[in-house]
């Protein structure tokens, strides 16, 4: 689990003038708590994919149930903030599957999930399987309304 320390640095840089520095794979997402009703900031990961932002994240993370039943967020990314509806997978077959589409585009970050790779760059079904066991993909489409 990354720090709040961590967070911080992150979230700083990534809205300020700063953010080229990091490139476009850092992003901050504003969620409404549904518990404590608090506005809650978050660094991600995102990729662009299909005219979505994908982001997987950790199961145990808190801050994407935060946008299931329909409950939108704010996407702050690459300078500019722009509201988002979200669609999360947590089923691990539609997770493993995403994945693998995600791993076909982005090979190389695949060895950052623990996910090897055969020369065409496809991932081991059973590799993918297991890191899908252990997380969510959140696709975000920008949305007239936050």
């Amino acid at each position: 689990m990354p720090s709040p320390l961590g967070n911080a640095f992150m979230k700083a840089i990534i809205t300020s003038p700063l953010h080229p520095l990091l490139g476009d794979g850092f992003a901050v997402i504003t969620v409404t708590g549904r518990k404590t009703g608090r506005r809650i900031s978050t660094p991600i990961n995102v990729a662009s994919q299909d005219g979505e932002f994908v982001v997987i994240s950790y199961r145990n993370r808190l801050w994407w149930r935060n946008l299931q039943d329909g409950r939108k967020g704010e996407l702050h990314h690459h300078g500019s903030t722009l509201p988002v509806a979200a669609r999360i997978l947590n089923q691990t077959a539609g997770v493993a599957a995403a994945l693998k589409k995600y791993f076909e585009k982005y090979p190389g970050r695949a060895k950052y999930f623990g996910i090897r790779t055969s020369g065409e760059g496809k991932a081991w079904e059973e590799e993918l399987t297991r890191a899908a066991a252990e997380r969510v993909v959140v696709f975000l489409t920008p949305s007239a309304s936050g």
